[in-house]
């Protein structure tokens, strides 16, 4: 009997410690703000297609707590605000941005006509995936 008292014990604080675990698991890093974000790669549905992103630091943004963003979107800069709700919903509003001509290959509009189509977020480890109307994906580091 002392035994099973023991094991029982020993089940609830291994419990307790799981939970803790994870819950510090979810909660490390799964804020909008407090960082910059590098967008890594995308999806679109039609086409359905992934891509990477080439050069991740070219593409950055960071949600300030009192509402505002500002985004690197390669040679440009983007300034702008946003809500989010607990439930994970999301909108962007771009605003002013500078207006320098970047290479040709430069993915600078696509980056913020994206940010304005979002819809909401997840966090997954230490990766961010802004879900976007168009159905597609924007996934950040």
């Amino acid at each position: 009997m002392r035994e099973l008292i023991t094991m029982r014990r020993w089940v609830v604080v291994a419990g307790i410690v799981v939970a803790i675990l994870v819950l510090a698991a979810c909660s490390s890093g799964n804020s909008l703000t407090g960082k910059t974000w590098q967008w890594t790669a995308w999806t679109t549905m039609t086409p359905q297609s992934q891509s990477d992103v080439p050069d991740p630091s070219s593409y950055t943004i960071e949600f300030k707590s009192d509402g505002t963003f500002q985004a690197k979107a390669d040679c440009n800069t983007v300034a702008g605000t946003y809500t989010s709700s607990a439930s994970g919903g999301l909108k962007i509003y771009p605003g002013p941005s500078t207006l320098v001509a970047c290479d040709a290959d430069s993915m600078s509009g696509l980056f913020v006509e994206k940010l304005g189509l979002a819809i909401s977020y997840t966090f997954f480890r230490s990766e961010m995936t802004i879900n976007l109307s168009d159905l597609g994906t924007m996934t950040f580091k």
